[in-house]
């Protein structure tokens, strides 16, 4: 490994990565070029275990390998500001999206770039269903499980209490997986230290939904529903996709119409960042800037906290039969939740009749790996071209 970086170069590192981040999986080839091959601040080794601790963890994988890093370099309070570096570019674009949706959001140009992108977002739901589907469902236990489990998120009961079910079934029904070699020690100073950060910032989060609700009255519910997607998003951005859609558009009352929902999907993929950046849209049209500042604290920090307490603990996490199985239990417990918001969303985003076979052709063109953003970039100009 290269020489120790300053705290500040490496939340400047992040800050770069988070500018530049789009494309999904690609970004964490992005981040292991910067701290791995160009800035030598970590080993391939390292790196890996970072990467496979963030897998095991709910929440956005690429600001939990960064945070992961940062836990490892300068001990787990650097852990809260990896994750604000990262984000912080992806949060002040998104705002600004925000901010011009709500106020021209029904001109005519607007509305009918929003209208060609419905289709597409409703083909992105559906990559991430199959890419999602892959590892969660790789045997016939997997397949069973969510197809038990389906029925369930088209009743009126609480998603987050089937997902549970789902890990509880996984324990019980997934096979043992195999051995994985121990991960690199961490001393027991840094985990009293990761113990004391995460219950002294998950106590700091929520004093705060209190102050926010004297401030705001909607913020307090904002806050609760943006943490809970975030602490039970396992498996990548799309599986908060499917929570975040329950908690904003099918809870009552309502935040977001499914209109406003797949419009607020859209702008996140014009943003660097994971995909829950869009809980910001959802922040700014519960409260304005305070309502985008707190949901956007609130879905990176809580699992911020788990980074913290749990990272120096890998090791015996990583081979905890139990915890993986019910990981597994939960991935196939996603992929049916998405069924059914794919099937939501497609019925409010594929109206018009030109709307279904582009949803198709978008589908293709991401299964042949066109990345995403050029994907949205190309249907926006194409929509404004074609305007009456």
């Amino acid at each position: 490994m290269g020489t120790r970086p300053t705290p500040a170069r490496f939340l400047a590192a992040l800050a770069r990565v988070g500018v530049t981040s789009y494309g999904g999986p690609a970004i964490v080839a992005q981040l292991r070029e910067e701290l791995v091959v160009r800035r030598r601040w970590c080993s391939e080794e390292e790196f890996a275990e970072s990467l496979a601790f963030a897998q095991l963890v709910p929440g956005p994988v690429v600001p939990a390998t960064a945070a992961h890093a940062a836990q490892r370099l300068f001990g787990p309070g650097m852990v809260f500001p990896a994750v604000l570096a990262y984000a912080a570019p992806a949060f002040f674009l998104m705002l600004g999206l925000s901010v011009a949706y709500f106020r021209w959001g029904s001109l005519p140009a607007v509305h009918s770039a929003f209208r060609a992108l419905g289709p597409v977002i409703v083909a992105i739901i559906a990559s991430s269903l199959l890419s999602l589907a892959q590892p969660a469902l790789r045997d016939t236990r997997g397949v069973a499980l969510a197809a038990v489990l389906a029925p369930f998120f088209f009743l009126p009961i609480n998603p987050v209490l089937v997902v549970l079910a789902g890990a509880a079934l996984g324990i019980l029904v997934m096979p043992h997986q195999d051995h994985h070699p121990d991960a690199i020690p961490t001393p027991q100073q840094r985990r009293r230290e990761g113990l004391f950060w995460g219950f002294a910032v998950g106590c700091a989060l929520v004093s705060g939904l209190a102050l926010a609700s004297w401030y705001h009255p909607a913020l307090a519910r904002l806050g609760v529903e943006v943490a809970q997607v975030a602490l039970l998003a396992f498996g990548g951005g799309y599986t908060a996709v499917a929570l975040m859609f329950h908690a904003f558009v099918v809870s009552q009352p309502p935040i977001l119409s499914p209109k406003e929902f797949v419009d607020g999907l859209a702008l996140g993929q014009l943003t660097p960042g994971p995909v829950v950046i869009t809980s910001t849209f959802v922040g700014y049209k519960v409260a304005g800037l305070a309502g985008a500042m707190l949901a956007t604290l609130y879905t990176f920090f809580p699992p911020a906290c788990l980074v913290a307490t749990l990272a120096p603990h890998f090791a015996r996490l990583r081979q905890a039969q139990v915890f993986r199985k019910a990981v597994r239990g939960v991935l196939a417990a996603f992929v049916a939740l998405l069924v059914r918001v794919l099937a939501q969303m497609a019925q409010a985003a594929l109206v018009p009749i030109w709307a279904a076979p582009l949803a198709v052709g978008a589908l293709v063109l991401l299964r042949l790996k066109v990345p995403v953003l050029a994907l949205v970039a190309a249907t926006v100009v194409l929509s404004l071209a074609l305007m009456p």
